[in-house]
């Protein structure tokens, strides 16, 4: 599956093209001489929007935090090409520019962060422009303090005007010194290693490999599962070294049958470890259409105890 990523800059930059190469900017707080306009912010537009809206997927990950009690959170959206209109620029190729906001309300509903930022997606013909399977794909990234939140994403084509806008609850969970505990799961696509000199925001530094999200958390059959996850506070042994493994198990809604396969960790140094692994979601491997539930489990040998967690997903044609 064809896809194409770009990269966000502070709400005062436009950004430069960056075709069919994973990478995105960390957004973070805009300040307040950069801030949108009413007139500009999606979310603002939005009360008094009356016209078609973009349509797009948004997903959530917090990852602990080493030096506070709180957690990185991730912010993944991707929106589809079918959903913007473009128009040819001086290349030949087709453009169009974005406007993202993103707001993070409390549960009393005072707003606790917020980025805005301009992007720019462009594509080489009508034919990519009009691909249902082409898309542009996004992260931002927040510290948030252990809370429960509501996330407000809105997009705004410029050269349409239209205006969509997705909302999330999302829970930051605390985790004590020494219990053993895992990140979100981050589900993915593409998995590859950077290129040299490559800054992008879906570079994971402890493994040194680009993991484009997936939000829509919908695979078809042939595509490929990749999960991301951080495990927090594992034993280790006299050589710093812990011995963990993760069973995944996978259960269609409505089947009594459900798919398992284990895991050994990796054998590295320290008591917290970075994890990835893809599955190719093919028949062979008893993948069907359908909605699934994928639990995962890290059991820690040397310290005898273990954590899971578990995450819906879907499988189409």
């Amino acid at each position: 599956m064809q896809r194409s990523y770009h990269s966000l800059l502070p709400i005062v930059v436009i950004v430069g093209w960056l075709l069919m190469s994973p990478a995105a900017m960390l957004a973070q707080d805009v300040p307040a001489s950069s801030e949108l306009a009413a007139s500009e912010n999606p979310l603002d537009l939005i009360k008094d929007y009356k016209g078609e809206r973009i349509n797009f997927n948004l997903d959530i990950a917090a990852f602990k935090l080493y030096d506070a009690p709180g957690a990185e959170i991730e912010v993944y959206y991707d929106i589809p090409n079918t959903a913007l209109v473009f128009k040819e620029i001086a290349s030949g190729e087709l453009a169009t520019t974005l406007i993202i906001a993103v707001r993070i309300l409390d549960k009393e509903g005072a707003v606790v962060k917020q980025a805005a930022n301009r992007g720019s997606t462009r594509v080489k013909n009508q034919k990519e422009a009009k691909d249902p399977m082409l898309s542009s794909k996004f992260v931002s990234a927040f510290n948030l303090d252990p809370g429960t939140y509501v996330f407000k994403v809105g997009v705004k084509d410029n050269l349409s005007c239209k205006i969509g806008v997705q909302e999330k609850e999302f829970e930051v969970k605390s985790l004590a010194k020494d219990e053993l505990g895992t990140s979100s799961i981050e589900f993915a696509t593409d998995v590859e290693k950077p290129k040299l000199g490559e800054d992008s925001g879906f570079l994971k530094e402890t493994l040194n490999v680009l993991v484009t999200p997936h939000p829509s958390r919908t695979y078809r059959l042939g595509d490929t599962l990749s999960v991301y996850f951080n495990i927090y506070n594992l034993m280790v042994d006299n050589s710093k070294r812990p011995r963990f493994k993760i069973t995944y198990k996978f259960k269609r809604e409505g089947d009594k049958r459900i798919m398992r396969k284990i895991v050994d960790g990796e054998r590295v140094a320290g008591s917290n470890q970075s994890h990835l692994y893809s599955f190719d979601i093919t028949e062979k491997n008893r993948f069907k259409v359908g909605n699934y539930t994928l639990f995962i489990k890290v059991t820690d040998k040397l310290g005898n105890r273990a954590v899971e967690m578990k995450e819906a997903f879907k499988v189409a044609k």
